[in-house]
């Protein structure tokens, strides 16, 4: 009974269990299908309270339980639908919730699902990495149709958003080909993708099928009309984007616009492109707006002529180095010259130049450049910048333009030779490139005039009068190639090319106009065409422009005219005038009215107006002319007594006048009328054995035999006559044939061949007739030749005598030996006796600015100063041998340490002229400043020196040692030793400059 109760009780206990989890299982399994009802109406909320309930509901677990296994999968469901409804509902422990059942559930096959929705739940607060950290730890199988799809989307977005396109674009590329939601979104975002990735036909298929799409309408137009724009489709770009942008709004408007006004641009419809484009700017601001940009809307700007806008625009690239950059400021530079802003103009093709994208541009660019530099006066620069060009573009078809540029240059930095080599080298010469070549060759020729090296003169000045473009330089080059033709003797085309000038209308305008006429009278007067010098030296005094010293020189002048022409009244009033005036011409004009008056048959007149002369001038260079007429005259009137008294007293008070053997024939010709036969032929003898290469040795000669013959005493004449070198007919025709033969040699410059034959005729005429004009053309000979001890033995035997014609010239060439050598003292004693001797005005000249050339070599600086005065007040004298006296002056001051006087000299020189004279003088203010430590001040003399006066090699190099030691002075020692190496580098002459440079180069680094 016992074992039945308990076994009962037991089946009791056990039924009670059974019957008590049957309603239990029905109840949470009908409370998870109300929730999932409720899920699937989107009722999240009640849902979700519901699933709570399922997921807390407690079982019975027994053995024999039969549906734990069901009921536990309801709670682990309802434990992620409540998450679910979470998110759903934008819950803040939806993703905890998520996490937790991950954790609990690893094994449950919602847990792939719980990924996908964690993922979502980022997805949704558009933390994209978050998401994608979640949506990668679920595979597509994992998940089924819709949310498959999503799953899909979202995570191609999420990769899209964190810029991982590659991964995003298979993805988008496979929800677009779905029909789903997300269809037309994977379409736009995958071309998107595609274009980003320059897919272009990809990205266009897939963007045209979002025409008809509501949601995109203001976005895919851009891109369709961007790829129709790379695709250079610029008509399908205007028919299809005009219309869109007129009539819809689009996100996008900016960029439309800018492709829009691009594709006109490209067009080259330019009023279109800016209309487009002002609209662009007015929208972007300057936000986007890029370089190409600029340049596009500049240079349209620029098309339109629209400058001021364009030069905005381009200016915006200037810090660019870019194409479109490169363009723009050529464009700007242009644009800046069109509006006569030429500064900014060379500076924007400038920096056009320095960038190499476009060949032609950079070339045309810096031609620009060197052109605006040198129109700009920036002649330093634009030199480099040409000189660039040409080495840069040998074949560029601006080469001529560019060498005429050169050429240009460096006239306005009087590098005149250079020019010169630079013109012509250009064959078929432009008007511009005449013009500049016309200038370059006057301005070398005016050089070479200043230099006194008139031949080379002439021939620049006919070469710059072949280009006759510029008519005042046509004018100036005519009077004086002129000029230069006259120094060298050349008269008669002297007096042409002055008679051109006068004939020119440019020539009135110049400052020599009247001038001219001078010099054409003294041209003509050297030429023996009297009656024309007379005319234009009459023209010069009727004249304006002149001044008080030229005036009395051309009355003077007009008078000698007149005497040549022998319209001796007119010659005689003006030698009156000269009188009358006083100075330094007056004893020549008392000398000349005293010979007109004796022409006019006034012998009387004649003797008391020379004797006037040597009474008011006893130290005149006409008294032994004077002292020699007045004698003369009485004999001519038949005073023989008298002529013959006073031509004594003449030979002893003159004995070495040239007048000498003249006075003694015209004595014994007294004393021949007087019967005093044989005192006349002992002075006749005296005649020929003194004088025997003179004419009044010859008459001797004849008288003696004029006498012999009265005598009856042929014998004694012929015996004589066969004593004497000139009596002996046949030797003296043997005689004159080789010295002829000596001479030809001579005049043809043969030297050798001179001295051959000079030395032949001494051997067969030992006591030569000729000998002295032969020995001082073996002189000239041997001194051409540079054999200068036997020219000297030869020049002094030549003045033994000092009535020989030929004393002069012998002092001069022996001068010229001893001053070439340096050897100043033996200079000065021969300069001295021409000085004193010359009878010549040209020969006292050379005298006195030798003597002064000569004592500053020997640093008597008393001397030189007193040669110095002489030069400076002598009317002779010509403006170059007055500036070269200064110099000379300066640089005697310096010996007698008067720097402030010296230092005045110089800048006078300076000042006057730009000759060799006018470069060493600023040299030497230069190397006075820098005495006085005057550094920056001598640099910039220095500078002076090398920048007006180019063509000096040797100051300009002299003035380089001096900037060097400024440098140095200045504690610049880097500038100093680069200035000193840049001469070793680059300095040509033969000179001591080279060693100089080397020697401070080494002292300089030692230091």
């Amino acid at each position: 009974m016992r074992k039945i109760t308990s076994f009962f009780s037991c089946f009791l206990f056990f039924s009670g269990t059974i019957f008590a989890q049957i309603p239990a299982y029905f109840d949470i399994n009908a409370q998870y299908k109300i929730a999932t009802e409720l899920l699937s109406q989107e009722k999240y909320a009640a849902a979700s309270s519901i699933f709570y309930e399922v997921e807390k509901s407690k079982i019975i677990k027994t053995p024999q339980s039969l549906n734990n296994v069901e009921i536990s999968n309801l709670k682990i469901n309802s434990e992620y639908y409540r998450a679910y409804c979470a998110l759903a509902l934008d819950n803040e422990d939806a993703e905890q919730l998520f996490k937790r059942f991950i954790k609990n559930h690893p094994e449950s096959p919602k847990s792939k699902q719980a990924y996908f929705q964690v993922g979502k739940y980022y997805f949704g607060q558009k933390n994209y990495a978050e998401a994608l950290n979640w949506f990668t730890k679920v595979s597509s199988i994992d998940l089924t149709g819709k949310e498959d799809t999503e799953y899909k989307f979202k995570t191609a977005y999420s990769y899209f958003e964190t810029k991982e396109f590659a991964n995003a674009k298979p993805l988008f590329g496979i929800v677009k080909d779905e029909n789903s939601t997300f269809s037309e979104q994977a379409t736009y975002y995958y071309a998107y993708i595609a274009y980003a990735d320059k897919e272009y036909p990809i990205a266009l298929k897939n963007f045209e099928k979002l025409k008809n799409s509501k949601n995109y309408q203001a976005s895919y137009p851009y891109y369709i009309s961007a790829i129709y724009f790379l695709d250079e489709r610029y008509d399908d770009v205007l028919a299809y984007a005009v219309p869109i942008v007129e009539n819809t709004k689009q996100l996008n408007e900016t960029e439309m616009l800018r492709i829009i006004a691009a594709s006109y641009f490209a067009k080259v419809d330019y009023p279109n492109a800016l209309a487009y484009y002002e609209r662009f700017m007015k929208q972007d601001l300057g936000k986007t707006q890029n370089n190409q940009d600029s340049y596009q809307i500049g240079y349209t700007y620029y098309k339109l002529k629209k400058y001021n806008q364009a030069i905005e625009q381009l200016g915006k690239l200037i810090n660019d180095k870019t194409a479109y950059s490169q363009a723009g400021l050529y464009t700007l530079g242009d644009s800046y010259l069109t509006t006569k802003n030429k500064q900014s103009s060379r500076n924007a093709f400038q920096v056009s130049s320095k960038l190499n994208f476009d060949k032609l541009i950079e070339e045309d660019a810096l031609f620009n450049f060197a052109k605006l530099s040198y129109e700009l006066q920036f002649h330093a620069v634009a030199l480099d910048a040409t000189q660039e060009y040409l080495k840069k573009y040998p074949r560029s078809k601006n080469l001529n333009e560019a060498k005429t540029l050169l050429a240009k240059v460096l006239l306005s930095t009087k590098n005149y030779r250079d020019a010169i080599d630079i013109l012509e080298g250009i064959e078929n010469k432009t008007p511009d490139a005449k013009e500049a070549y016309q200038k370059v060759t006057y301005y070398r020729a005016l050089e070479f005039y200043n230099e006194r090296a008139f031949e080379n003169s002439i021939g620049l000045f006919l070469r710059s009068n072949n280009y006759p473009l510029d008519a005042e330089i046509f004018a100036l080059s005519t009077y004086w190639c002129a000029e230069a033709m006259y120094e060298v003797r050349k008269y008669s085309e002297s007096v042409s090319y002055f008679e051109n000038f006068l004939g020119m209308s440019a020539a009135k305008k110049t400052d020599l106009y009247n001038y001219a006429n001078y010099a054409l009278g003294y041209a003509a007067l050297e030429g023996e065409s009297y009656a024309k010098a007379a005319t234009y030296l009459a023209r010069f005094l009727n004249g304006n422009e002149k001044d008080a010293k030229t005036v009395k020189d051309a009355t003077l002048r007009l008078a000698d005219a007149y005497f040549g022409a022998k319209n001796y009244g007119s010659a005689l009033g003006y030698y009156n005038r000269v009188i009358a005036q006083g100075g330094s011409s007056e004893d020549y004009a008392l000398f000349q009215r005293g010979i007109i008056q004796g022409l006019q048959n006034q012998p009387e007149v004649k003797i008391a107006t020379l004797q006037s002369l040597l009474s008011k001038f006893p130290n005149s260079n006409y008294a032994d002319d004077a002292g020699f007429e007045i004698p003369y005259t009485y004999f001519l009137i038949g005073q023989g007594e008298k002529a013959k008294t006073d031509l004594t007293l003449f030979a002893q008070k003159y004995p070495r006048s040239s007048y000498i053997p003249r006075a003694l024939v015209t004595i014994g010709l007294v004393n021949y009328e007087q019967k005093n036969d044989q005192v006349a032929i002992d002075i006749f003898k005296r005649v020929i054995s003194e004088y025997k290469s003179t004419d009044e040795a010859q008459q001797s000669l004849k008288l003696i035999q004029k006498i012999y013959t009265d005598m009856g005493n042929a014998t004694d004449f012929i015996n004589y006559a066969n004593t004497t070198s000139i009596g002996n007919f046949s030797t003296s025709e043997q005689d004159n044939i080789m010295f002829q033969a000596a001479n030809t040699q001579y005049l043809r410059g043969n030297w050798n061949g001179a001295v051959e034959s000079v030395n032949a005729y001494f051997d067969k005429f030992p006591k030569a007739i000729q000998d002295k004009q032969a020995k001082f053309i073996r002189a000239e000979s041997f001194k051409n030749l540079g054999k200068f001890a036997p020219a000297i033995i030869d020049y002094e035997y030549i003045l033994n005598d000092w009535t020989s014609e030929y004393t002069e010239r012998a002092l001069i060439s022996i001068s010229k030996i001893y001053l070439s050598n340096k050897q100043y003292n033996e200079a000065i004693v021969h300069l001295k006796k021409l000085e004193i001797a010359s009878e010549y005005k040209a020969n006292y000249t050379f005298a006195i600015n030798n003597l002064m050339v000569s004592y500053a070599g020997i640093k008597v600086p008393d001397q030189t100063l007193q040669y110095v005065d002489l030069v400076k007040n002598y009317e002779k004298s010509s403006e170059e041998d007055r500036n070269k006296a200064g110099l000379y002056a300066g640089k005697a001051y310096l010996l007698l340490a008067d720097t402030t006087k010296a230092r005045k000299e110089f800048e006078g020189v300076v000042k006057a002229t730009k000759s060799v004279a006018g470069a060493e003088a600023l040299y030497n203010v230069a190397e006075i400043q820098y005495f006085k430590k005057d550094y920056k001040t001598s640099q910039k003399t220095c500078f002076q020196l090398i920048n007006d006066m180019p063509s000096y090699d040797y100051w300009g190099a002299k003035s380089f040692l001096l900037l060097a030691d400024n440098y140095m002075a200045l504690k610049d020692k880097v500038q100093a030793i680069a200035t000193l190496k840049s001469i070793i580098d680059n300095y040509e002459g033969d000179d001591e400059i080279l060693e100089t440079a080397k020697k401070k180069l080494e002292t300089f680094n030692s230091k």
